[in-house]
């Protein structure tokens, strides 16, 4: 062989040269990704660079049995963030019939102590969920918040409602509600907003009948058992459903119990502190409105637990909508639109017009974008660090949000006790417009400093 036909053999081919070149141009492709999602050389988690980091499941992902892991996670939200968004139903009981003249704000403390340990305890889900079997956490939990409401048909003092109904309950319920959210994402890769939607139609589907229910309960056969009714259907429904909640489990386990190094990164702090300001208020309306209608509006019948029916039943509506537009303009991008949408429906209906019409539409757009924002908050958690430690992550994040829900509930009730006399609901109505609007400046800083293209999918 000449030198020249030596020279033309260590010549690559065409489909050679095609070859490399697509690699280069994918790898390059992907380092522009990750330069764009300010990731780090080892990064596991974010929008770019989805999770691998799972252990192989014996079901397909986005399967027949994904989506019944999503539904499970649907009836574990309906029996604990549902009962909690029908607290509204028990307020209104407790304060104009079984605890007459007691301040608001002390009732409050059992609604508070509630959602406080709802969201407190997500930080022990996470833990133990990377250790432990997640169908045995949810079965324990479903049964123990059972028996809390059952104790609580026993009590007949406030003290011993906060331990039962509030801290028992809250901190039982976080088990099955923290897993039946943050499980499915697991499951679910190509509509991941939709499955979120799914999972949190749930509290809203559960937020209506349970307040018909309790309703019914209380005015036919007493407040006691309203609350054995509800923990009976507690423990029936958590604990059949509970086999379906199967986590999968990272490959590489943890070698921390505790991990905070996730806290010190800006997009977790940004995520956190719009949580904060937006979830803390989320769950004024359900309180408030039932005892505004009475108070303000004067209406006969029962049209504060109607109202809290509304923002259930629009809530419904609401998941999907935002669910579905989610997974096609960006979790952060539909954050802030939703956000904007609840804070006018406190500042620029329910505040300006003191009427039955606009109590109705606040409750029903409120319930729209509202009780929407911590599903989104979710999805954006994911869509940012993806889902191999979703549950442990998210667990902070729903921390956060039990000291702003016990720090603006109380004070929210404090408010109304002492500048409003009992009566105006003028100010709690501002603050917590405000506190919304403060959430919705920090989101729109989030989405700027993620990207400044607005059409891009974040």
């Amino acid at each position: 062989m000449t030198d020249a036909q030596k020279r033309l053999s260590h010549v690559p081919s065409t489909d050679t040269l095609d070859t490399t070149v697509k690699e280069r141009e994918s790898g390059l492709a992907h380092d522009v990704q990750r330069a764009e999602a300010d990731c780090k050389p080892d990064c596991e988690g974010c929008s770019s660079c989805q999770d691998e980091g799972l252990e192989t499941a014996a079901y397909e992902e986005d399967s027949l049995f994904a989506w019944l892991v999503v539904l499970a996670g649907c009836v574990q939200a309906m029996i604990t963030l549902g009962v909690s968004r029908a607290h509204g139903v028990y307020q209104e009981y407790y304060v104009i019939d079984e605890f007459v003249g007691i301040p608001t704000t002390t009732i409050s403390w059992i609604g508070s102590v509630q959602n406080t340990m709802l969201n407190l305890c997500g930080v022990a889900v996470g833990v133990l969920s990377q250790f432990c079997d997640s169908r045995i956490m949810c079965a324990v939990g479903s049964c123990t918040m059972g028996l809390a409401f059952i104790l609580a048909s026993f009590s007949t003092q406030i003290w011993q409602l906060v331990l039962t109904q509030g801290a028992m309950f809250g901190a039982a319920a976080s088990f099955p509600y923290i897993l039946g959210v943050t499980v499915p994402l697991q499951w679910i890769r190509k509509r991941r907003g939709l499955a979120l939607a799914v999972v949190y139609m749930g509290s809203g589907v559960g937020g209506m009948w349970v307040s018909i229910l309790t309703r019914t309960c209380i005015d036919t056969l007493g407040r006691s058992w309203s609350n054995r009714i509800l923990g009976c259907i507690m423990i029936v429904l958590g604990m059949g459903l509970s086999p379906l909640v199967i986590a999968r489990k990272p490959r590489a386990r943890p070698t921390r119990i505790f991990d905070f190094s996730v806290v010190r990164e800006w997009r977790f702090l940004f995520i956190a502190a719009a949580s904060f300001f937006a979830m803390g208020p989320n769950t004024i309306p359900y309180i408030l409105m039932p005892t505004y209608a009475a108070d303000v509006l004067h209406a006969p019948g029962r049209l504060g637990s109607s109202l809290v029916t509304i923002i259930n039943v629009s809530g419904i509506f609401g998941r999907f909508v935002a669910g579905v537009l989610s997974d096609s303009l960006g979790p952060v991008n539909m954050l802030i639109v939703w956000t904007l949408l609840a804070a006018y429906s406190q500042l620029g209906i329910w505040l300006p017009f003191p009427n039955v019409p606009a109590s109705i539409a606040s409750a029903a757009l409120f319930g729209v974008t509202g009780s929407s924002i911590v599903g989104m908050i979710l999805n954006a958690l994911s869509h940012q660090y993806g889902v191999t430690r979703i549950t442990y992550i998210s667990g902070l994040i729903y921390m956060t949000y039990s000291f702003a829900s016990l720090a603006v509930v109380q004070s929210t009730s404090l408010m109304l006790d002492t500048v409003g006399h009992g009566k105006d609901y003028t100010w709690p109505i501002v603050y917590t417009g405000l506190l919304l609007v403060i959430s919705l400046i920090i989101l729109i800083v989030f989405r700027l400093k993620l990207s400044r293209k607005l059409a891009l999918f974040v």
